[in-house]
């Protein structure tokens, strides 16, 4: 699989080869957002690795999951269709159909209500794709880096839904957003959540680590539904319908189905090395080993790790706290007692008894694959 990373300089390039037309304030945000993350390894400056330029998909580059939160510009990206051509008008939000009253808010309006701020891990639902062994699939080919941790500020759903007088009739809420592509006969992207999480953990977001929520993350305005995969987090949100049955859109009915034609909904338990890296060099002794694990059910009950095979296996010690929704960094120290290749993995389990599998089951659209994860590397 061909890793590419992408420059700040590029990403802009890329996003106007795509056709791509923001206003000078948005197009000066990107700018703002592609020159602030100044991390770096040594000397090696970090930057997202690109899967698909039109539209922009990119994914993390491992070294930057090792904090809890992910910056801005090293988040991945994931892009249905293209970015709005035009979000140089005030930003609303209108919510219709199943409800005592259609309402219409503005950005200000949103701002104005009470103020929530959720660390949400997300994650797209065909990470780590381009790791199963498919006869073909036309999804995203990604690596490992499709997902991500911000702070989202913003308003509970259940609050805006409450001031349109929610029917109980309305079982379902279909996000419309304002991205299109340019080919007409290709379906809009409009997926719904079930009534119990709109009014549960959903979230409208107007931020995202402390800054206006950036044009390529879904700003002005977005939805966050924690402990789902990234498919149910709409971006560019301008249209809440409340109906009585499900989204029947392509995107719904037919996208994100598993083999047995369920559908892809909560996040599978996952844990993800972030040191070593791939083929790094450790000295002979002993090793950190560092990491993130999540879960959409329950919440993490341990990561374990090995570095025989899976023969015998080690607990690792978390070093953040628990919380619905968002990963957690673990480490643990392993003993290298020989110089020459090593491997380790590691497996998380979640509190509703869900273990990583060596080999997730495949599925035609590649999704859900939280296969062990393994890192090889050298000592010396």
């Amino acid at each position: 699989m061909h890793d590419r990373s992408v420059s700040r300089r590029e990403a802009l390039t890329l996003l106007a080869a795509a056709g791509t037309l923001v206003r000078r304030t948005h197009a000066a945000e990107l700018v703002f957002a592609t020159r602030q993350s100044g991390a770096r390894i040594g000397a090696r400056e970090l930057r997202l690795v690109i899967r698909n330029a039109r539209p922009l998909d990119a994914e993390s580059p491992i070294e930057a999951l090792r904090t809890l939160v992910t910056a801005n510009d090293l988040f991945f990206v994931r892009s249905h269709l293209a970015l709005p051509t035009d979000v140089s008008a005030p930003w609303t939000l209108t919510i219709d159909g199943e409800v005592a009253r259609q309402v219409t808010l503005r950005l200000d309006d949103i701002r104005r209500m009470r103020v929530d701020h959720r660390s949400v891990t997300i994650e797209c639902a065909g990470n780590g794709r381009g790791r199963l062994e498919l006869p073909a699939t036309s999804g995203v080919q990604w690596g490992l880096g499709a997902v991500s941790t911000a702070t989202w500020t913003g308003v509970p759903l259940a609050a805006l839904l409450e001031r349109a007088g929610v029917q109980a009739s309305a079982l379902h809420f279909w996000m419309e957003a304002a991205d299109r592509s340019p080919n007409p006969a290709t379906p809009r992207f409009l997926r719904s959540i079930p009534r119990e999480t709109a009014l549960g953990e959903a979230l409208i977001a107007y931020e995202m680590n402390g800054r206006p929520l950036p044009l390529l993350h879904g700003g002005p305005l977005r939805l966050v539904v924690p402990r789902w995969y990234g498919m149910a987090s709409t971006k560019w949100l301008t249209h809440i319908h409340a109906r009585a049955t499900e989204s029947d859109n392509h995107f719904m009915a037919r996208g994100y189905r598993y083999a047995d034609g369920s559908p892809v909904d909560l996040m599978h338990v996952k844990s993800l090395i972030t040191a070593p890296l791939d083929g790094e060099r450790v000295d002979v002794g002993t090793t950190r080993v560092t990491g993130v694990a999540w879960t959409g059910a329950g919440t993490l009950q341990q990561v374990e790790i090995s570095s025989d095979g899976g023969r015998t296996w080690q607990q690792t010690r978390f070093t953040s706290e628990s919380q619905t929704g968002t990963w957690r960094l673990w480490e643990a120290d392993v003993a290298i007692r020989s110089a020459g290749e090593q491997r380790v993995r590691a497996r998380a389990t979640d509190t509703a008894g869900h273990t990583q599998p060596e080999h997730a089951a495949p599925n035609p659209g590649g999704y859900g694959n939280n296969s062990i994860h393994e890192v090889p590397f050298h000592a010396r």
